[in-house]
């Protein structure tokens, strides 16, 4: 564990100093812990620090309270300190945000600014992974990117910039130095490597597609994106029966047959996620079976066996019994084999809830709601524990202290949570169809 002596001021909210003096400073991967010369102990989570800022041989460390460490009269070791907990902060920041087993390729040092729903820039270090691009400044929180979702890449050599695209949101990155071009490079080279193994895997689940529908297929079923049923139907009126058959599990088919009935059929949506396999590098994820043809499924074209591994989900807007009309319920519902329930969340605030009996309304509300699911989901790489534990139990077991941090400092997660209305385990059909009840009651349906 590092430790530096100094000087401290523990400010509030409003930047008075309410404690300070002469103090030890050290940290190890996980926990920063200031102990004054008098007095108790200041211990927090790296990942509850917003940023680094170091500047005059002054170290301040704004906490995600409001409150904030301010550090002086570090001596030599000022430059160590600053190194060694600017990597450390840096290494907690990418647990936090579920990045650390993704597969790093490369890192850069450069600026950025980001524009958008939200605006910010300042310089950074960059983290190119498999399927993510981690931004880190050291005075502002840390994000990250999926690179699927990126709708385009521009290099401009005569300014050495480079630009990403992803729907509303636009990220630029300059003063890479002399790695602007192999920026520029490798980011490509993992974006179309995502593109490749994603058209490989479709045609591998869409043989009947031919090379000018699978180009549209690719580009509506991204990668971690759910796409919309109705229009893949529009591509090929054999694609939602394929994925019916062979992106559901055989153990799970009794789910997903109930959730259809209790569905809109054209407002579903369907999506994948590549994965890994066990004992590949970084984390690992149960295979996924091709279901075995049945009766009534023999229409759909049988799948590639030897595909690529993927997680499969479905998103079903509910019904309300008896009717066409929706109801304010959606049902995520994992359906390969690492599937072990359903998660039910409300589509939109309870104020809106009564638009979704306007059908020109609804299918623009349902779209925009699943887009947000399926962006925190990928957010979090498809864990399910930050969007079903209670903040309690998030925050009194050290397991889940990242997922925590997470909830914490993403509001994206927190509108999420505060949406989920509960989930249905796998254990039997019977079991499963009386928590389904006891939810739809809950939410009022």
């Amino acid at each position: 564990m590092s430790d530096f002596q100094g000087k401290f001021q523990y400010l509030d909210k409003g930047g008075a100093a309410t404690q300070q003096g002469t103090c030890r400073l050290s940290f190890d991967a996980q926990t920063l812990t200031l102990t004054p010369e008098n007095g108790t102990p200041i211990v927090c989570d790296l990942g509850d620090l917003d940023a680094i800022n170091a500047a005059d041989w002054e170290l301040r460390l704004p906490l995600h309270t409001g409150r904030a460490i301010v550090l002086r009269q570090l001596g030599k070791s000022y430059d160590t300190l600053i190194h060694d907990l600017t990597d450390t902060y840096r290494k907690r920041a990418v647990q936090c945000m579920l990045l650390e087993d993704m597969g790093e390729v490369a890192r850069f040092q450069g600026n950025f600014e980001i524009a958008g729903t939200h605006s910010a820039s300042g310089a950074a270090e960059i983290r190119l992974y498999k399927s993510n691009l981690a931004v880190l400044p050291n005075a502002l929180s840390s994000f990250q990117w999926r690179l699927a979702d990126v709708d385009d890449l521009r290099l401009d050599t005569s300014t050495y910039e480079v630009s990403l695209q992803a729907g509303a949101e636009r990220l630029k990155f300059t003063r890479l130095a002399k790695r602007t071009e192999e920026f520029a490079t490798k980011l490509r080279e993992v974006m179309n490597a995502i593109a490749t193994q994603t058209a490989q895997t479709l045609h591998g689940m869409f043989p009947f597609l031919d090379p000018e529908q699978l180009q549209a297929c690719t580009g509506l079923l991204r990668e971690g994106r759910s796409a919309s049923l109705q229009k893949l139907g529009a591509i090929h009126k054999q694609i939602p029966a394929t994925l019916a058959k062979n992106a559901v599990d055989q153990d799970l088919k009794p789910y997903y047959n109930k959730l259809a009935a209790l569905s809109r059929e054209d407002m579903g949506y369907a999506g994948f996620k590549l994965t890994r396999p066990e004992g590949g590098d970084g984390a690992t994820a149960a295979p996924v079976d091709v279901a075995e043809p049945t009766d009534d499924e023999s229409d759909a074209p049988d799948a590639d066996a030897a595909a690529p591994e993927t997680l499969y989900w479905f998103f079903f807007p509910l019904v309300r019994p008896g009717t066409s009309s929706l109801a304010n319920v959606v049902a995520w519902e994992a359906s390969s084999r690492s599937g072990r329930a359903t998660y039910f969340f409300r589509l939109v605030d309870s104020g809106q809830a009564s638009q979704l009996s306007d059908s020109a309304r609804a299918a623009p509300m349902v779209d925009t709601r699943i887009r947000r699911l399926n962006t925190v989901l990928a957010m979090l790489n498809f864990r399910r524990r930050p969007i079903y534990l209670s903040d309690d139990e998030l925050a009194s077991d050290a397991r889940f202290h990242r997922y925590a941090i997470a909830a914490r400092r993403l509001p994206e997660v927190r509108e999420v949570r505060a949406s989920f209305l509960g989930r249905a385990l796998h254990s039997s059909p019977e079991a499963w169809q009386t928590q389904v009840e006891t939810i739809l009651k809950k939410a009022s349906v």
